[in-house]
């Protein structure tokens, strides 16, 4: 079996997913982590396109995860801008959104389509480290740090957090080191496995009265 069909484990992560999110989305429909649902899906087939344009159609498919990555960041930093309520924090989230649109706009007009551009995936990845670190200083600074494990956006954040802990050190490593096949691909699918992982442990333990706006 080639290397490359690995990754087709990750678009069953994914579609795992998507299905709890879908399954459990009368808990936070009412949240503002609701659009989570249609997130997951975008995800799914975008992933899942990438993944057959090449082999399939002997098409490139850098310019696809370019466009993902900018869009799920973005669509990171609108998530965090709905959660956290302090004026200081939502003014950071707004200084993060410009400089990382800079960063991608540069990307875009500077390099080429033909490679991954992966100082937009990095600083938006960092920018979303630091909102996390908002996110849970807010958490445990009140009353609901007694019930966080029913809170999806626990969850999320808990996602997030460990995956972008691990894919920023990943994405400087590969560009120093020899990184690739079989050892890249299962550190990749790790990385997803708790992503994906966190997110269907908050679907399935939320509890609907705790996700309200």
């Amino acid at each position: 079996m080639e290397t490359r069909y690995l990754l087709y484990i990750v678009n069953g992560l994914e579609l795992a997913a998507a299905l709890a999110a879908t399954v459990y989305y009368s808990k936070y429909i009412f949240s503002s982590e609701k659009f989570f649902l249609f997130f997951l899906w975008y995800t799914f087939f975008v992933d899942l396109t990438g993944a057959l344009l090449r082999p399939v159609f002997d098409i490139g498919n850098y310019w696809l995860y370019n466009a993902f990555t900018i869009t799920s960041l973005l669509f990171y930093f609108y998530w965090y801008y709905t959660i956290l309520k302090s004026k200081v924090f939502r003014k950071w989230v707004m200084v993060f959104t410009i400089v990382f649109s800079i960063v991608a706009i540069f990307s875009l007009f500077f390099q080429t389509w033909n490679e991954y551009h992966k100082y937009t995936f990095i600083t938006g990845a960092l920018f979303v480290l630091v909102l996390t670190m908002f996110h849970f200083y807010k958490l445990l600074n009140s009353d609901e740090v007694l019930i966080v494990k029913y809170k999806l956006s626990f969850w999320i954040s808990t996602a997030l957090l460990l995956f972008y802990m691990g894919m920023i050190p990943l994405m400087f490593l590969t560009e120093y080191m020899d990184i690739s096949g079989v050892s890249y691909l299962i550190i990749i699918i790790s990385l997803n496995l708790i992503l994906y992982g966190c997110y269907i442990i908050g679907f399935v333990w939320t509890k609907k009265k705790y996700n309200g706006f």
